[in-house]
């Protein structure tokens, strides 16, 4: 059975790789699981900072348009076509 990598092993990896330059095959060595083990960390560990980067983007619109006063509209109904 194939072994799993807890989420602060992941990102462990990602550091090693992404920031000190170290290669997989030898992180792999490290952390005693394949290659494609670290490779699937590293683009969970990259996907999950995309994801945050998204949020702090959003949280930064919500309080500009907040500052702007801008307030949730009532839903608009529309009269019905006429048969």
């Amino acid at each position: 059975m194939p072994k799993k990598m807890m989420d602060k092993h992941k990102a462990q990896a990602h550091v090693l790789n992404k920031e000190l330059g170290y290669p997989m095959k030898k992180i792999a060595e490290m952390f005693s699981v394949s290659q494609s083990t670290i490779s699937t960390a590293i683009k969970d560990v990259e996907y999950k900072k995309q994801l945050a980067d998204i949020e702090n983007e959003l949280n930064e619109a919500r309080s500009e348009v907040k500052k702007k006063g801008y307030t949730v509209q009532e839903a608009v109904t529309l009269p019905k076509a006429e048969k």
